[in-house]
């Protein structure tokens, strides 16, 4: 189902926060909570996605806890539930860790960006820009992507413990649409009790905060705006590639669809034109 996504900002006077502090005297403990709207999508049947965020911070001693939960739900025309859902993850670091950036921060961040266009570079990944001419590399078609071809290529730097890479392009002008980093072991975390270093690396490049996909597997999505995704499995992500992070432009993949149909087209049109011709030479041997 086609989507078309508005991002709500606290500028737009949409979004409804609410901060409330809870100081524990004597113990060492301090805790903090926000409640956000953070964004909506609305779909071509009339239903509305509404995307809500509740983050809590808690101080105990030199150690920091953020956790954050993420409510989605999906209302038809007439207000009725149709789908919810819930996804949650937390973090903890030392205190004036300055390497590690707040959940809450992050999100503020982000909405402060959306507000005045986002400084990062979001029209690439991996050095490859979206919707740029692959003129390099030998394309193969792949059935999981129907209507793209495929090729290796090899990124100006590559990520550690990261073994292919692949771009999927248009079918006629070979223009970029997908780009793929696969790793056949699943990559290393850098620590036991922080999230993933490349969540945080890819919330960094593209200052946006990562979205929870799954409550069993960890698969993260980021919008990075203008239409662009990025999704990170880190642990059992195909049957070839344990840890994968993909990009991809929703436009190109429409410009991608529109040449395969032209292809198709094309084809229909040839073969009618031979079995005419066909039919014709057997009914003048007849």
């Amino acid at each position: 189902m086609k989507t078309s996504i508005t991002q709500i900002t606290a500028a737009g006077g949409v979004a409804m926060v609410a901060l409330a502090a809870v100081l524990y005297a004597g113990s060492g403990t301090s805790a903090s909570s926000s409640s956000t709207e953070s964004g909506m999508t609305t779909n071509e049947n009339g239903s509305v996605s509404r995307v809500f965020t509740e983050s809590t911070v808690t101080t105990n001693g030199n150690m920091v806890t953020e956790h954050r939960r993420e409510t989605r739900t999906t209302l038809d025309a007439d207000g009725n539930l149709l789908e919810s859902s819930t996804s949650e993850y937390a973090q903890s670091y030392p205190v004036g860790d300055g390497e590690i950036a707040s959940l809450s921060r992050r999100i503020d961040g982000a909405k402060q960006t959306d507000k005045n266009e986002s400084s990062a570079d979001c029209d690439s990944f991996m050095g490859v820009k979206f919707g740029s001419e692959v003129k390099e590399g030998e394309f193969v078609e792949d059935a999981s992507e129907p209507t793209l071809l495929r090729t290796a290529f090899k990124p100006k730097k590559a990520l550690a413990g990261f073994d292919d890479y692949y771009v999927y392009v248009t079918p006629t002008t070979h223009r970029a649409v997908k780009v793929y980093a696969c790793a056949k072991n699943a990559v290393d975390s850098g620590s036991s009790w922080r999230r993933n270093y490349l969540i945080e690396a890819l919330e960094k490049r593209y200052q946006t905060w990562a979205r929870p996909r799954s409550w069993c597997r960890p698969v993260y999505t980021f919008d990075l705006g203008s239409d662009r995704y990025v999704t990170a499995a880190l642990e059992g992500a195909t049957r070839n590639y344990e840890t994968v992070v993909v990009a991809w432009d929703e436009n190109m993949l429409r410009t991608a669809a529109e040449e395969a149909e032209e292809i198709r087209r094309e084809a229909r049109k040839n073969a009618a034109e031979k079995r005419k011709a066909r039919v014709d030479d057997a009914a003048e041997a007849f």
